[in-house]
């Protein structure tokens, strides 16, 4: 197998592309690497290998890494056998993010966590998330979905199609845009605002942890 190491002390990691202090040594583990597994990983790790309801549509993608078929509540790792876990647009989607976070961190002795923002899963509306995340001081809060009142898909739905108008193989239909120069325009000006929006922290959750800034959490059930 070839190796995916870099030979830098930085890769980058979820929709943000945060960088995270990752030296070529270590071993790097893509829990729900699903259908867009970081090409850092030495190890691939999901759940479900042909359900895709949870990956927008998308396949899950093999590319010759290892790749372990585990359920992010019970991973099949020794205590601090992984130097660093990548995260990326899981948490939202597991039943118990109490368990994901206590197993994560059992397992990786470092590592880094990324969601949709609340704002970006309200506006966005994906209604196969469970939870809304937000890092308040450094803890991952998790607060229960509540329904939406049914005014508010309908403006959602228009977002939606203009955020990712300029993105291919969408979950869902977007506007088309036109081609020729007036596209090209709309294009960059609807890409360069999901790059701010994604870059000031609008859209995306993320917290990194260590031994010396270990993983904190708590869950709200609004619904109970």
């Amino acid at each position: 197998m070839k190796s995916r190491r870099s030979t830098e002390d930085t890769v980058t990691a979820g929709w943000t592309r945060t960088k995270m202090p990752v030296t070529p040594e270590m071993l790097v583990v893509d829990i729900g690497s699903g259908a867009h597994p970081n090409p850092r990983a030495d190890v691939l790790v999901d759940r479900d290998l042909t359900d895709n309801r949870h990956r927008a549509g998308h396949s899950l993608v093999v590319d010759g890494r290892p790749l372990v078929c585990a359920d992010v509540n019970a991973l099949p790792f020794r205590d601090g056998s992984v130097d660093f876990a990548i995260v990326s647009h899981l948490a939202e989607h597991v039943e118990n993010p109490a368990g994901m976070c206590q197993e994560v961190s059992r397992a990786a002795v470092a590592g880094y966590i990324e969601t949709p923002s609340p704002l970006c899963d309200k506006l966005l509306h994906e209604d196969y998330h469970i939870w809304r995340v937000d890092n308040r001081h450094g803890v991952l809060e998790f607060e229960a979905k509540n329904e939406d009142s049914r005014v508010w898909p309908a403006f959602t739905d228009r977002f939606y199609k203009i955020y990712n108008s300029a993105r291919p193989q969408s979950e869902r239909p977007t506007f088309n845009l036109p081609g020729g120069s007036v596209g090209r325009v709309l294009r960059f000006v609807i890409t360069g605002v999901g790059f701010v929006m994604n870059k000031t922290g609008l859209m995306h959750t993320k917290i990194m942890f260590s031994p010396n800034r270990p993983l904190r959490w708590e869950v709200s059930d609004r619904t109970a």
